[in-house]
């Protein structure tokens, strides 16, 4: 009796080994590659848009203006206008060449998308005013046609005038492909944390309250990672880190707990 006691007790305990092995969590490095690209188009966007923000909005009649860009054929288009009764009436329609020249755009443009990208943005800006209002931090804002048609407006703190760098905070707004009807908002704001960017120095961002890293935390690692001689992503259940080699090349390791 005792050793078909101590056999049942073997078996249970290995049964629950085994099963313990099977559930290991690995990291998702497929979902994690995805979201990089994304954000390196992120960063494109920024770019250009600034580029086109830097040029018209010192001209008397473009000042003022709101700016959103996309990537057509391999080449980026910033679009600029203003919102009037809830319309985005577009002003200026640039691109840019392989030199990150500026010129005129002339050729066709696809109006329906073009305007349901500007209803978008005027929808989710007007949305978004408040958070501005209160929160007094600045943001960027991404208009992004997705996959499905869709259009997500993207908000993530932008590099404050006090020269801080700003985590901890990100939304977007989905609308259907016409731009009019918003079909849901994601956010993640958790402890709103603001680093001083100057002497290079390791930096871990804190979101354990999440199990993944974010779009905006990857953002705020790509954007600012040449200020910091290692920078971690730390959640609930992973430590993803980026640090320059010897090449100077960025590379990504993920480890998890």
């Amino acid at each position: 009796m005792r050793k078909v006691l101590l056999s049942a007790i073997s078996i249970f305990v290995y049964a629950c080994m085994a099963n313990a092995q099977t559930t290991i969590q690995v990291f998702d490095t497929i979902n994690f590659n995805k979201q990089l690209e994304f954000v390196n188009h992120l960063i494109e966007y920024e770019f250009y848009t600034q580029l086109a923000v830097d040029k018209f909005n010192k001209m008397p009649e473009t000042s003022g203006s709101e700016w959103y860009s996309y990537k057509e054929n391999n080449t980026w288009h910033s679009i600029g206008g203003n919102t009037t009764e809830n319309t985005f009436v577009i002003k200026n329609h640039v691109i840019f060449d392989s030199l990150d020249m500026i010129s005129d755009y002339s050729g066709n443009s696809d109006t329906a998308k073009l305007n349901a990208l500007g209803s978008a943005f005027s929808i989710s800006d007007t949305q978004f005013q408040n958070i501005r209002d209160t929160s007094s931090i600045y943001f960027n804002s991404f208009l992004i046609r997705n996959d499905d048609q869709t259009i997500s407006a993207w908000y993530l703190p932008a590099f404050q005038p006090s020269g801080q760098a700003i985590y901890g905070c990100e939304w977007q707004y989905i609308f259907d492909k016409t731009g009019k009807n918003m079909i849901r908002k994601n956010s993640y704001t958790k402890t709103i944390t603001g680093i001083w960017v100057g002497q290079p120095r390791e930096l871990w961002l804190n979101y354990r309250t999440t199990d993944k890293p974010t779009i905006g935390s990857i953002f705020f690692a790509q954007s600012f990672r040449d200020y910091f001689t290692r920078l971690r992503i730390d959640t609930r259940i992973s430590i993803s880190t980026t640090v320059k080699d010897k090449n100077g090349n960025y590379t990504w390791t993920h480890k998890m707990k």
